[in-house]
Parts: structure tokens; sequence; C-alpha cells
């Protein structure tokens, strides 16, 4: 019989070798390729996740959006509200402007006429019949023309408070500390025996109206005058100092002060701290500053002690620094 040489044998093991080394071969890129096919299945849900994190953040985004738009539509429409109603403010501003003029020319015209008869009836008895007339009435004449010069005085008071109110502003650069000495200056002269130090910096300036800041700066100047008259020097110093975003000025004085507690009267038309016919004036002085500094956006208030002085404070809109500031 014939049999398998050994030749053979050997070259069908070689073959059975090359099978499985092929098939290993073969079982690790099926392995390796369900490996990466379990990464695409991973990587596959991530990005499904993902995406269905981004639709919701999406979904979420819009929803947002929809209520902004529709806050916006609101906002607008209460925008148009506010403003029909500023329109409407504005009219009616306008037409008790208009009004508050006609009674102002009603007052400085109907008014003061017969007044001015009254006061000068009165005194023309005074001065002509005086001898005619017994002590009480001289004393009710008397009585009746000082009554009626008060009265003359207050009704100028009122135009005064209502030409403040109604006047338009011009604006400008303003120097406040020429005010103050040019003001100062002319009372210096009129009362040559009082003796009084004056502190006025230079170059204290605001955007303001001219004519406007010039009353409010006279009357305080004249308030810190006229209370200081006591004082064997008076003191009087004008300056400012930075307070948080805005300026604040003052004008302090050594004169007789006041009681705090009734420091709300202060701005009040027609309204004393002081009695005694020793301080004179119609008592608006203080309130037509404070009408001034109300029209230029600021605000006023006072510190004060009784027999230590007084000093008022005040603020224009929009000072960034003196010298200057938009207004």
């Amino acid at each position: 019989m014939g049999g398998i040489s050994g030749g053979d044998c050997g070259e069908i093991s070689m073959t059975d070798s090359k099978l499985a080394s092929a098939l290993r071969q073969v079982q690790a890129e099926l392995a390796q390729h369900e490996a990466v096919e379990e990464q695409l299945y991973i990587l596959v849900d991530t990005l499904e996740k993902a995406l269905g994190d981004r639709q919701n953040e999406m979904a979420a985004y819009n929803q947002k959006l929809r209520l902004e738009n529709h806050t916006r539509v609101q906002d607008q429409r209460e925008i148009r509200a506010l403003r029909e109603r500023l329109v409407r403010r504005e009219e009616a501003y306008a037409n008790l402007s208009k009004e508050l003029e006609a009674l102002t020319y009603g007052i400085s015209h109907d008014l003061r006429a017969p007044l001015r008869h009254l006061v000068g009836f009165s005194g023309a008895l005074l001065e002509d019949y005086a001898g005619s007339l017994d002590d009480t009435a001289r004393g009710y004449l008397d009585c009746m023309l000082r009554a009626g010069e008060k009265m003359e005085g207050q009704i100028e008071a009122l135009v005064k408070l209502s030409r403040v109110t109604n006047q338009r502003l011009t604006v400008k650069t303003v120097d406040l500390g020429k005010l103050v000495r040019d003001h100062a200056d002319i009372l210096v002269r009129q009362a040559p025996d009082r003796q009084a130090v004056l502190t006025i910096p230079e170059g204290i300036s605001v955007n303001a109206d001219h004519e406007l800041m010039a009353t409010a700066i006279n009357n305080l100047v004249d308030n810190a005058w006229k209370f200081t008259v006591r004082k064997e020097t008076a003191l009087i110093e004008f300056g400012y100092h930075r307070q948080g975003d805005e300026t604040v000025y003052y004008l302090r004085d050594n004169g007789v002060g006041f009681d705090m507690r009734y420091a709300e009267r202060l701005f009040g038309p027609f309204q004393r701290m002081h009695g005694g016919s020793e301080w004179q004036g119609a008592g608006v002085g203080l309130a037509l500053v404070q009408r001034v500094i109300h029209r230029h956006g600021g605000r006023i208030w006072a510190e004060a002690e009784p027999g230590e002085g007084a000093t008022f404070f005040f603020t224009i809109a929009d000072q960034n620094a003196p010298g200057g500031g938009a207004y």
C-alpha cells in the first residue's frame, strides 16, 4: 500500500497554520469592527442626546424670545400710553401757565392800582391833615398806610414768583463766584461802616440761566448780609464740594441762624423764621431761590444753629464739576 509521504504532511501542517492565522486575523478584525461599531453606537447615542438637549434648549430659547417679544410689545404700548399722558400733562401745564399769567396780569394791574390809591390817599391825609386829627386817628391812618405798603410788597413778590416759574430758560455758562462777588460789592458799598470778610473763590461756573441764577444768588447774599448785621465782623463764604456724583454749592454766614425744627417752613412764601421789625423784607426771597434751583433741576436745603449762622446748600442738574457740565 502506498502512504502519505512526510513531505505531504509538512505541507498540510503549513496550510493549517496559515488558516489558523487567517482565522485569528479575521476574528481580530471582526472584534475591532465590533468595537468600532460599539463606539459608533455610543457616539450616535451621545449625538442624539446632545441633539435632544439642543432641541430642548432651542425650544426654551424660542419660548423666552416669545415672552420677551410679548413683554416688548407690552412695554411699547406702555411707552406710547406714557407719552400720550405726558403730552396731555404738557398741554395741561401750558394751559395752567396761561391761566397763571392771566392771574398775574390781574394782580399786577387790577389790584395794584386801587391799592396805590389807598396808600396814596392815606399818606396825603397824614401829610395834609395831620394837625386836624387826634393821635388815635393818626395812628389808624399810619396803620392803614403801613399795611397797604406791605400788601404792595407782597403783590410785587407774588409777581416775581410767577415770573420765575414761567420764565423761559436761556442756558449758558454762568460764573457763580462773579455773581456773588458783584452783589456783595454793592452791599458793602451801601454800608461802608460794616466790617465784613468775604471768601469767594474763582472759577465756579455752571450751565444755567444767567438772569434766574443772578436772582437766586442775590437773594442768598441778601439773606446772609441781613442776618449778620449784629456781628462785629460778618463772615460770608461761598464755595463748593463734591458729594458722590454731583457738585454741591454753598453760601455760609455767621449770622443769627435759626432753629432746625422749623426748617420745613424756610422756603415757603411769606414764611419768616425771625420776627420783629428789625428784619425787613417781603418773605419770599428764599422761595424765589428754591424755584430758581428747581427750574434748573436741582435741590436746595439749609443747616443752621441759633446764634451760630446758617449754610445754604444747592445743586444744579447734570453738573460734573465746577467750571462746566452738561445741562
